[in-house]
């Protein structure tokens, strides 16, 4: 949904904060430390269910406050408008209202607020283990697959069922079933993978050739077992060496994408910028590709967009952005430092400074 207006009480170092932003670009400007990351991490827990920086739950509340609350007003693209609320406390309760109902699923909020956030970390999409990358796998299946957010979370829960009964060494009646469920889920998760990839391959393979043109790049998903067999049949041939092991060794959650340029691994041939325009090209694309087969505009979240950019890739990232005519969050230290596409008579700037927010 495009967000409306946007309310943080004891949110980091905002100890009240309103705003209401535009429906394109939303542009914050202040000094290090004042809070623009702040205000791009109150929309992403929205999206998440969580914050994209480092520490505990209770950092993100205000110092020597309870809890910290969220709340947004908005719009879908049918024109329907939506209500979310969202609070945590410093004992980790949470409390989740979508359009005045409370929930009990991060994912029934997550919905209506996609978000995509391309920080100078979001490199990590590549340097950092598979794990990400399955993330960000998953995010794309289950905004474009309704029912694939339960299938996940099943498959989950069945894989830690599994595990503790690897660890035991039993061999009874509860472990074949417990085998045949993994295999009925872990299937589910893989085929829902494929047919999300098949079709959002091509479609970045042509954002690459525009973002990158020196390279050719190949990317491939490996479903975390051998391909020309079942799950099953890769569970019985690995069956001594999970026993040994105590846990599964095949299966979804091995999943890897593959990432080369020219035949090489992205990371050992591209510089830290062109990893950062490569990933850039995958999160715009991802938004796109949900638009595509949903209708469903995501929201972008962009901090330091200059950074480690040259002046060529910046307007490629920011033509691109603007060409989605989706909600775009953008902060910077000042508006100078930004190309004038990010900077136009649309955009609706806000200076943010010491915990508050005013538009300007």
């Amino acid at each position: 949904m495009h967000i409306d207006a946007l309310t943080l009480t004891d949110f980091r170092n905002f100890k009240e904060a309103k705003l209401s932003p535009g429906a394109g670009v939303n542009l914050f400007i202040g000094a290090n430390g004042s809070g623009k990351t702040s205000l791009l991490e109150s929309i992403y827990c929205l999206g998440s269910g969580r914050s994209f920086r480092p520490g505990t739950h209770r950092q993100v509340i205000r110092h020597e406050q309870a809890s910290f609350t969220i709340f947004a007003r908005g719009h879908d693209e049918n024109e329907a408008k939506h209500t979310l609320g969202f609070q945590r406390d410093r004992e980790g309760w949470v409390k989740i209202r979508v359009d005045g109902e409370q929930v009990n699923r991060f994912g029934q909020m997550a919905k209506l607020v996609p978000v995509q956030l391309m920080t100078p970390e979001t490199v990590e999409l590549v340097l950092g283990g598979p794990k990400l990358r399955r993330q960000f796998l998953d995010w794309g299946v289950f905004h474009v697959e309704h029912r694939f957010g339960e299938t996940i979370t099943g498959f989950n829960h069945l894989l830690k069922q599994r595990n503790s009964l690897l660890k035991q060494r039993k061999q009874t009646s509860e472990v074949a079933y417990w085998d045949a469920k993994f295999c009925q889920y872990g299937e589910q998760v893989a085929s829902a993978r494929l047919s999300y990839w098949q079709g959002f391959e091509p479609v970045l393979q042509k954002r690459l050739k525009h973002f990158l043109p020196d390279y050719e790049f190949s990317i491939r998903l490996k479903q975390g077992w051998d391909s020309e067999m079942t799950l099953q049949d890769a569970m019985i041939k690995n069956k001594a060496a999970e026993e040994r092991y105590g846990h599964a060794i095949v299966g979804p959650h091995k999943a890897e994408l593959k990432m080369l340029a020219n035949g090489e691994d992205v990371k050992s041939i591209l510089s830290r910028g062109q990893l950062k325009l490569f990933v850039a090209a995958i999160r715009v694309v991802q938004g796109e590709y949900l638009f595509a087969k949903t209708g469903v505009q995501c929201i972008y979240l962009v901090d330091d967009i200059t950074a480690e950019l040259d002046a060529d890739s910046q307007q490629k990232f920011c033509e691109a952005l603007v060409a989605t005519k989706a909600q775009l969050f953008v902060s910077a230290i000042n508006k100078g430092e930004l190309p004038e596409l990010i900077t136009n008579a649309d955009t609706k700037m806000f200076h943010v400074e010491h915990g508050t927010v005013k538009e300007l």
